[in-house]
């Protein structure tokens, strides 16, 4: 039964929020009880107990009556301090052994009294096992109460929409709740919070016993007839917790409480326990009446192992912990303490037994689960026997006579390697085979099934025809798993049409829609999909009428996808098992094998038939692509200008055959020399097309020497705006170098500020207007700068500053910058070969992920005769 109409957010906060009380509450008292287990003398045995509703004192110890602390007595000051009900734990918690304790009493007379006590180590409790007995108790306890939680906790993270999962979850936090009771040594606002929790799971448990009872494995057939019974239990179960509450608090770090409170607690306690007693009562006569009636054979099954299960670890619990004990066997004793771990272990058998039930999709017998779990626990068991027994019986035969002489020749070195050997030779090879036969002894159809099934995997791959191979897989899954009926679907456009079935009768049009919720789960997952209609998946849930019609129709319980390499080829539909069992994992593991085999196979023919197009194909395309990259090479500067005083060298490498970057050195004719570089979006052929057009615009607008560069940058917006679809644009940078006055003057719409280094000063030409061709019309400014000898003008795109290496580490433009300053003096096509020498440094043969483009200005150095 599944949780309605919560949010998948709030049921994980709360999960979180239950998993950290409960571990810390595990985690807090299981270290206190260690602490004092394994350091008794460390600690202090109470010298009393305390009422805590009246302060009387009762069960006064030696030490304490030595002292004249009187039987009845009222509590009145701790150590010359009026009493408050909080400081009795913590005054405790924090003496040692040796320590004087004043104790202020009130007589039953009315006198008052005062004496001194002198607290003795805890090892003196004679309620206490001894220290060896009480650190194995701790121990396994703590990992038996843990493993319990553990499981809890995971059932809850598999499905945590299921309400029998959060129910089961209460119940196996129970164990942690019964071995650590109360706060233990802690006190304060820990204290009463463990003391708190404890109360609740106390609470809670015998009320998520009731409610498992009354949903699992389906909802009761008495609680649909009678909804409000529960409630008549329920109810009154959480009046008493609210009663008790306040009371506690009142016990433990209050002042105390009225008699009117302590009295309704005392109520509220034996009716909480009367009705404890009726929840465990109605959860066996629920299980009993479910036995009976239950709806289909899984759920049967599944109480059936769970009765088996609880009644095993519970008889064990009664038996050895109460039973015995009555006859003067004691678990607790030292040499009994054997029969204490024989108890934990069987006690397993209930948690372990309400994941199984819960987790699993179909339930096995009892009596298989007993049969197999017996029969290989007694084969793997005795293997191990015989291994030990071998080791020794060779060790006795070979390593003793060896080393009892005093002086080893070289037969005694050969006895000890032959012991070696033979001991590797059982702990690998015949192990291994042992193992091998036990699998087929005690597990013979999982292993014919295992066998089969991979031969079949193999044989599939021979078949290059469709209906023998449908046929063959079909026959050998239904003769290997006894799975009635089988069905294959095809793909045939967009539906999955049926082509082979057994065990069905061949309806014309049955078939699954590409867009069906099953397919689209397959598709998704890479995994099958089972379908338990008693507990659907959330795929089944959002089927539409017709697609479960079909499923029906198929009788389908596992759906298997036929996969290829561009996609399902098919789907095989498996109807249950005539055993009823579901489906192991081991059964999942070959039969995808299988099915990825299938699926492989079915595509082969469609492969080899279009292999020769494609690859005629492909070389058709690889040829156009060298085409294109031979024109577009062609569209670069092929020689550079000679500019007085300064050198230009420019180069772009693009990450595919072409590119969308773009850079251009252009004579304006009255000795300005202009520089352009740009970035198309994208990348490819439509890059390189817009390229083209970016190219063809600016060559256009610059043939009449322009000065105006914001009006200039404005043409080739709305030329290549015109010219490219809406979604397409390129950052553009166009200046104009005057050698003459070393005057730039430029403009740059939207592309990387360019990078002006003048020795030791890193100047960024900021952009100042929008990228070309994305809106009809754009506002552009131009800037002007002079420049002096020795500057270096790096024009680049992000290509170059933003080139990674294998753990996708940009380059950056620092370490750019860095390069170039490295040829310091150097000309601009030495500056470029070392810039592009260091980003392939840092890249260190990463794949190129964007095109790289650099155009470079160097002015020479004001020296004599210095040619750069």
């Amino acid at each position: 039964m599944k949780v309605k109409k919560t949010s998948p957010n709030l049921l994980w906060f709360f999960l979180g929020l239950y998993g950290v009380a409960s571990l810390l509450y595990w985690l807090v008292l299981a270290l206190s009880t260690w602490a004092a287990a394994a350091h008794p003398d460390d600690h202090v045995r109470n010298p009393f107990s305390l009422n805590r509703d009246n302060l009387v004192i009762r069960d006064v110890q030696p030490e304490a009556r030595a002292a004249g602390v009187p039987e009845g007595a009222v509590l009145q000051s701790l150590n010359g301090v009026p009493y408050q009900a909080a400081e009795w734990d913590g005054t405790l918690n924090s003496a040692h052994p040796g320590d004087m304790m004043d104790i202020g009493f009130r007589r039953r007379d009315g006198s008052t009294g005062e004496a001194v006590v002198t607290l003795v180590t805890l090892r003196q409790d004679p309620r206490l096992p001894s220290p060896a007995v009480f650190r194995a108790q701790t121990l396994v306890f703590s990992a038996v109460s843990l493993a319990c939680l553990l499981m809890g906790l995971w059932v809850v993270l598999a499905k945590p929409l299921e309400r029998n999962a959060w129910l089961l979850l209460v119940l196996l936090t129970a164990p942690s709740v019964i071995f650590f009771s109360g706060h233990g040594l802690t006190s304060g606002l820990t204290g009463y919070a463990l003391e708190v929790w404890y109360i609740l799971q106390q609470c809670a448990m015998a009320p998520a016993l009731f409610l498992f009872g009354i949903y699992f494995p389906e909802p009761s057939r008495l609680d649909a007839k009678i909804p409000w019974l529960k409630w008549v239990v329920l109810v009154p179960l959480l009046l008493c917790v609210a009663v008790g509450m306040p009371a506690t608090y009142g016990e433990f770090y209050g002042s105390g409480n009225p008699d009117w409170l302590a009295h309704a607690a005392t109520w509220a306690g034996h009716v909480q326990d009367f009705l404890n007693l009726m929840c465990v009562l109605l959860y066996l006569l629920l299980t009993v009446d479910k036995l009976r009636s239950a709806s289909t054979e899984d759920a049967r099954r599944r109480l059936r192992v769970l009765t088996a299960g609880m009644g095993a670890g519970l008889t064990a619990l009664l038996l050895i912990f109460v039973l015995l004990p009555h006859f003067g066997i004691t678990p607790s004793d030292p040499q009994r303490l054997w029969i204490a771990y024989v108890g934990v272990l069987f006690l397993l058998l209930a948690p372990f037994t309400l994941v199984y039930v819960v987790l699993v999709q179909r339930a096995m017998d009892v009596r298989i689960l007993i049969r197999m779990g017996a029969r290989y626990a007694l084969a793997r068991a005795t293997l191990w026997v015989v291994q030990i027994t071998l080791i020794g019986v060779l060790a006795v035969e070979l390593l003793l006579p060896v080393f009892g002489k005093k002086q080893q020749g070289a037969g005694g070195i050969i006895g000890v390697l032959v012991f070696l050997v033979i001991v590797l030779l059982l702990r690998s090879g015949l192990q291994k085979r042992a193992q091998q036969w036990i699998d087929r002894r005690f597990f013979r159809e999982a292993y014919d099934t295992e066998r089969v099934l991979n031969d079949l995997a193999e044989e599939v791959r021979r078949f290059t025809e469709t209906e023998p191979l449908l046929e063959t897989v079909a026959k050998r899954i239904a003769e290997t798993l006894h799975v009635g009926q089988i069905a294959m679907l095809l793909r045939r456009g967009e539906q999955f049409v049926l082509q082979q079935c057994i065990g069905l009768s061949a309806k014309d049009g049955l078939a699954l829609p590409v867009q069906a919720s099953a397919v689209r789960y397959m598709t998704n997952t890479h995994q099958p999909a089972r379908l338990y209609r008693e507990d659907p998946d959330a795929w089944y849930l959002m089927a539409g009428t017709a697609e479960r019609f079909a499923l029906d129709q198929l009788n389908a319980e596992l759906l298997l996808p036929l996969p290829g390499r561009h996609g399902m080829m098919g789907v095989m539909a498996l109807g249950p098992k005539r055993s009823e069992a579901a489906y192991s994992s081991a059964d999942m593991k070959m039969l995808q094998a299988v099915a990825a085999q299938t699926g492989l196979a079915l595509e082969v023919s469609e492969l080899a038939r279009s292999l020769a197009a494609e690859a005629a194909q492909r070389e058709r395309v690889n040829r156009e692509m060298e085409i294109a990259r031979e024109v577009q090479e062609r569209l670069f500067p092929q020689e550079m200008p000679q500019v007085p005083g300064a050198s230009i060298a420019g180069f772009c490498r693009p990450a595919q055959g072409v590119g969308g970057d773009y850079y251009d050195v252009i004579d304006l004719g009255d000795g300005r020399v202009g520089l352009a570089i740009g970035d198309v979006s994208g990348k490819g052929i439509s890059a390189a097309l817009l390229m083209a057009s970016l190219r063809a615009s600016l060559r256009g607008v610059t043939l009449d020497g322009p000065r105006d560069f914001a009006r200039l940058m404005h043409k080739v917006n709305r030329l290549v705006y015109e010219a490219s679809a809406s979604n397409r644009y390129a950052t553009f940078f166009f200046g104009s170098y005057d050698p003459a006055t070393r005057v730039l003057e430029c403009v740059n719409a939207g592309h990387n500020p360019p990078v002006l280094l003048r020795g030791q000063q890193v100047l960024r030409l900021q952009p100042d207007g929008p990228v070309v061709g994305l809106l009809p019309a754009a506002p552009y400014t131009e800037q002007r700068l002079q420049l002096y000898p020795g500057d270096a003008l790096l024009l680049f795109t992000d290509g170059i500053s933003e080139a990674m290496n294998q753990e996708d580490e940009e380059w950056g433009e620092e370490r750019m910058i860095a390069a170039a300053r490295g040829a310091h003096g150097q000309a601009a096509c030495t500056l470029l070969e070392t810039i592009f020498a260091a980003a392939d440094g840092f890249t260190a043969g990463a794949p190129q992920h964007d095109d790289m483009t650099l155009l470079v200005l160097k002015l020479q150095e004001e020296k004599a005769g210095s040619i750069q």
